[in-house]
C-alpha cells in the first residue's frame, strides 16, 4: 500500500500509477487545495441536496489519497477495488465517491478544454458562443471525433441502435475534438451515442458557425461538404477598390477517390501535406487514450463521460506545456 510519505518519496510512483510527473502532481494537490474550501462550500448549498450543511459522512481519507484515489483509476481503469487495495483505509465506495466529487475540481485547476453542447435545430448560436473561439484560437482549427467502447446500453432495440457504432462493430460514446495547431486540445464535445457519423455531429454542434474569421480548419474524409457551409462576407479588394465575396473561413478536407477511378498526383500530393497537418489533433486524441479509462470499454455511468474526458485532455495539456516548454 502506498501511503503520502511513500508518494513523497518515491515519485516513480505517481509517474507509474497516475501518468503525471511528481512535480505536476504535487501542484495540482497545491491547487486543489486552495480552491477546496470554496468548492466545498457550493457543493454543500447546491440547490437540490437533500442532507442540511454538516449532514453526511466526514472524510475519512487525507486529501492527498483521495487524489490518488481518481488519478490512478483514471490512469489504470482497473476495478474501483482494486484501486482501493492500493492505499491504506480506502474502501471501493470510496474510489466511487471521490470521481464524483473531486473530477469537477479537477476540472477547474487544470487546463481543460471547453464543451460544445449540441445546438437545436432552428437555434442560433449566442454571441458568447461566437466570441469564445476568437478567444482560443489563432489562425488553425484541427477536427477530428474519436469513439470508446461502451456496454451495450438499454433494454430495447431502437435504443441500442443509437449506440452501434457501424465504423466500429461495437456500442460507443462519441466525441468531437478541435485542436489548434500546436497539440492544444480546445473543445470537446459533449458526448454523444457512436452512432452519429462525424459529420452529423458537426453539424449539431454548428461547428462551422463557431469557428472564427481567417480561420483554416482542417479534417478527415468524414468530414466531407463541411467547407460547402462556410458563409461568404464582403470585402473589398486594395487594388481595384471593388467589392467581392470570400469564404469567411477556409475549410479543408481530403480528396476522396471517385468510384471506379483514381487520384490525381496533384490531389495525392495535397492529400499527403493535409495529412501532415491534421495529424497533430490524432497525436492529442492517442495522448488522451494513454489514460485507459478513455482506452478499454467504459465502465461507469455515462452521465460523467464528458467530465471524464475533459479533466483527462487538461492533464494532456498540462504535459504539453510541459514538453513544448523543455524543447
Amino acid at each position: 500500500m502506498f501511503t503520502e510519505k511513500d508518494l513523497r518519496e518515491r515519485p516513480v510512483l505517481i509517474k507509474a500509477f497516475m501518468g503525471l510527473d511528481a512535480e505536476v502532481f504535487w501542484q495540482l494537490i497545491a491547487d486543489m487545495q486552495a480552491k477546496l474550501p470554496e468548492y466545498e462550500r457550493e457543493r454543500l448549498e447546491r440547490p437540490g441536496r437533500q442532507r442540511a450543511i454538516g449532514g453526511g459522512r466526514d472524510f475519512d481519507l487525507p486529501f492527498v489519497i483521495r487524489v490518488a484515489l481518481v488519478l490512478t483509476y483514471l490512469r489504470l481503469h482497473i476495478p474501483q477495488q482494486t484501486v482501493a487495495c492500493l492505499y491504506p483505509g480506502a474502501t471501493q465506495p470510496d474510489v466511487s465517491r471521490e470521481l464524483r466529487r473531486l473530477l469537477p475540481l479537477m476540472k477547474q485547476v487544470s487546463p481543460s478544454p471547453e464543451v460544445w453542447q449540441i445546438v437545436e435545430e432552428g437555434q442560433a448560436l449566442t454571441e458568447a458562443e461566437v466570441l469564445e473561439m476568437e478567444q482560443l484560437l489563432d489562425d488553425r482549427a484541427l477536427v477530428d471525433a474519436t469513439e470508446q467502447q461502451v456496454y451495450r446500453p438499454g433494454k430495447s432495440n431502437q435504443e441500442r441502435k443509437k449506440y452501434y457504432s457501424g465504423k466500429k462493430k461495437q456500442f460507443t460514446l462519441k466525441t468531437q475534438f478541435v485542436t489548434d495547431g500546436e497539440h492544444h486540445i480546445l473543445v470537446i464535445s459533449v458526448s454523444v451515442p457512436g452512432a452519429t457519423n462525424d459529420k452529423r455531429l458537426s453539424d449539431e454542434l454548428k461547428t462551422v458557425e463557431r469557428l472564427p474569421d481567417g480561420c483554416e480548419a482542417s479534417a478527415d474524409k468524414g468530414y466531407q461538404g463541411l467547407d460547402k457551409q462556410v458563409s461568404l462576407v464582403t470585402v473589398r479588394n486594395a487594388a481595384t477598390g471593388e467589392e467581392e465575396q470570400i469564404p469567411r473561413l477556409m475549410v479543408k478536407t481530403p480528396f476522396k477517390k471517385p468510384k471506379g477511378g483514381e487520384l490525381t498526383e496533384e490531389q495525392k500530393v495535397f492529400n499527403k501535406l493535409l495529412g501532415s497537418i491534421r495529424v497533430r489533433v490524432e497525436h492529442c486524441i492517442g495522448w488522451a487514450k494513454n489514460w485507459a479509462i478513455l482506452a478499454t470499454r467504459f465502465r461507469c455511468a455515462h452521465s460523467i463521460y464528458t467530465l471524464v474526458m475533459q479533466v483527462v485532455c487538461g492533464f494532456v495539456n498540462i504535459q504539453t506545456e510541459g514538453w513544448q516548454a523543455a524543447s
